[in-house]
């Protein structure tokens, strides 16, 4: 019953609305997170005084080339500086947002349904674990059943005993070596995702092979592959034969880190992360090849020094930035309209 109840429908923090109402979406932002789980503290003794500093304009030379080195870069946690930040994307156009803060990343039910009420936007509100590093202490003797029935609790239920339903069963952490906590995670959402009819969203380790290794797993534990989205596929699979062969599969490809232009943390492994132009060129290659209907954009702001208040680019960057390039590349207006509108309407409603 719970199921045909949200069946065609999307499940935003303040109830079910209709597909056609969505409109201009970000399928992946982060409006009141924590992502301190990523950081490590530095051993040099300047870089951890760095460290540990509050977000300020005279540091931000410092900041741009060490996005998971200051803690409070990692943590946004004023509702009324993501009110004021998301507006920016309301004002350009925008209609909703897929808030995908979930366990380990500082979902905030409460904060998402008063943002959504004094914005006017959607919000739809992600379930289930992120990576390996932010998973709770007792994730090793968590039974996998128990995952499942956690996430189809969120989603039916409410979260944390609050009535504030999740609509998305994402993001789901992959690190690279994939941890066996990650690998259960997997399985239980994918598991999930079958009882529920929501869409899943993974976040794929910082390796070629690791969104295909995520695929398959979760496809043996029975997902619904066209109802599956990959996340950062603009630092996760570089190789175009590669993203090609994950287009094969039905998943949908989600580019999502448009803003940042061409730098990633060596720390973390080297990549060569495209600047907007390049972002932009790749999906239309993959249009030219039939898959414009499996392609999602977005901008993952998650970090203070992305948004607006710190001399970031902010949530309206793909409205104000991008889609005039995207235009001025030959991209149609129907084009946009299926990769802004109706992708994430068609990925997002439960089925």
């Amino acid at each position: 019953m719970q199921r045909e109840v949200r069946k065609g429908k999307i499940q935003t923090v303040l109830g079910l609305i209709e597909p056609s109402q969505f409109g201009v979406t970000l399928v992946h932002e982060h409006l009141m997170s924590d992502g301190s789980g990523w950081f490590v503290e530095p051993a040099d003794a300047f870089e951890k005084d760095m460290a540990y500093r509050p977000v300020t304009p005279d540091i931000l030379w410092w900041l741009t080339y060490h996005r998971f080195t200051n803690l409070d870069d990692l943590t946004c946690n004023d509702e009324q500086e993501a009110v004021n930040e998301i507006m920016h994307f309301k004002l350009a156009g925008g209609c909703s947002v897929v808030e995908m803060s979930n366990i380990g990343l500082g979902r905030s039910p409460k904060a998402l349904a008063r943002i959504a009420r004094r914005t006017g936007l959607n919000i739809v509100m992600g379930s289930g674990y992120y990576i390996d590093s932010s998973l709770p202490p007792d994730m090793d003797a968590k039974p996998e059943d128990q995952i499942v029935d956690e996430i189809v609790h969120d989603i039916e239920e409410g979260v944390d005993g609050t009535g504030i339903c999740s609509g998305v069963i994402g993001e789901i952490g992959c690190t690279w070596p994939l941890t066996e906590r990650e690998r259960k995670s997997l399985r239980a959402a994918a598991r999930a995702q079958k009882l529920t009819g929501a869409a899943l969203n993974i976040h794929p380790g910082q390796h070629e092979d690791s969104a295909m290794q995520a695929v398959r797993i979760v496809e043996e534990a029975g997902a619904d592959l066209t109802k599956t989205t990959m996340d950062h596929i603009d630092r996760a699979v570089r190789q175009r034969e590669n993203r090609i062969a994950l287009a094969k599969t039905g998943v949908f490809l989600e580019y999502d880190l448009f803003g940042r232009e061409g730098y990633y943390p060596m720390e973390h492994r080297k990549i060569d992360l495209p600047n907007d132009h390049m972002r932009i060129n790749e999906i239309m290659d993959l249009m030219s090849l039939g898959y414009t209907k499996q392609i999602v954009i977005s901008q993952d702001i998650w970090n203070k020094t992305q948004r607006r208040t710190y001399g970031g680019w902010g949530y309206a960057h793909l409205l104000d930035n991008v889609l005039p390039v995207m235009r001025a590349k030959g991209m149609s207006a129907a084009e946009i309209k299926t990769i802004m509108v109706d992708n994430p309407a068609r990925s997002f409603v439960f089925v």
